[in-house]
């Protein structure tokens, strides 16, 4: 994987890539069931993201493609998909936090804005009418995924 991840353990990586299926079902939870759109939606992301040239992890993308549909597949089939498992997949989501710590705050910072608008993206996915309303307010409640501590700048950074 990528130099970026180099301080943390093979554990800790596993989470930072694990925390897209999980954002992806905490979505889907929102309104109980994951449809076709939102699960081609975050397949597609992640692959396009590892495409990217100026994506610092293109490479930590390439590597979650590689299992995402599948690892996806089985933790819908696995756990639940209603609005009673949001604590858990919140509780999941939030591991992610300690591992962030760890990372240098720009690259933390990053992959806090990565997760957000990979949410965003899946909320946005299906839905609404013509192309408005696609986010309920049992999404919006979640999609900005409050659970992760936002990464705020370095002094060195700025």
């Amino acid at each position: 994987m990528t130099k970026y991840f180099d301080t943390i353990t093979s554990d800790e990586r596993k989470i930072l890539k694990d925390t897209f299926v999980y954002i992806t079902l905490l979505i889907a939870s929102a309104e109980n069931k994951l449809t076709a759109a939102e699960k081609e939606e975050a397949i597609k992301t992640i692959k396009v993201r590892g495409y990217e040239a100026n994506s610092l992890f293109s490479e930590f993308y390439d590597e979650i493609n590689e299992s995402f549909a599948s690892d996806l597949e089985h933790a819908s089939v696995e756990h639940s998909i209603s609005r009673d498992a949001i604590d858990y997949y919140s509780r999941k989501i939030s591991m992610v936090n300690d591992v962030l710590e760890k990372l240098p705050s720009y690259v933390a910072r990053q992959l806090y804005k990565d997760y957000r608008r990979f949410s965003h993206r899946i909320a946005n996915a299906d839905g609404g009418i013509l192309g408005f309303a696609k986010v309920s307010m049992e999404e919006r409640n979640v999609m900005d995924l409050p659970m992760i501590h936002p990464i705020e700048a370095d002094d060195e950074e700025e």
